[in-house]
């Protein structure tokens, strides 16, 4: 396989589903209607996986984030404007409850 192939093969960021569909781990996923290119996601992820990129929705540009995503949960957190979804490897979203859990978890009441 060549270097243009292995391109083509790669999906887009923006889509739903995880590149490798066998991970049990959700994958962050920015609603561009949302995001306000504020960075906070930027800054918080510990991977460097979220760049800010480009947009006509607003003069910041709006966070996209790559294939790396190890679906820390972060992001997700971190977000006050709910710009940033866990998207579970059959589609669905997490609910509000893991939300929770998984912030108490991050930091330290659990």
């Amino acid at each position: 396989m060549d270097n243009d192939q292995t391109l083509k093969a790669v999906p887009e960021p923006s889509s739903l589903k995880r590149a490798s569909g066998s991970s049990k781990r959700a994958a962050a996923r920015i609603i561009s209607e949302l995001c306000t290119g504020c960075r906070i996601c930027v800054q918080t992820c510990p991977i460097q996986c979220i760049t800010i990129v480009e947009s006509e929705l607003n003069y910041n540009g709006i966070a996209q984030i790559d294939q790396r995503c190890t679906g820390c949960n972060i992001c997700a957190i971190d977000c006050p404007w709910d710009g940033v979804v866990m998207v579970n490897p059959d589609g669905s979203r997490k609910s509000a409850a893991e939300y929770e859990r998984q912030l108490k978890r991050l930091r330290g009441y659990q």
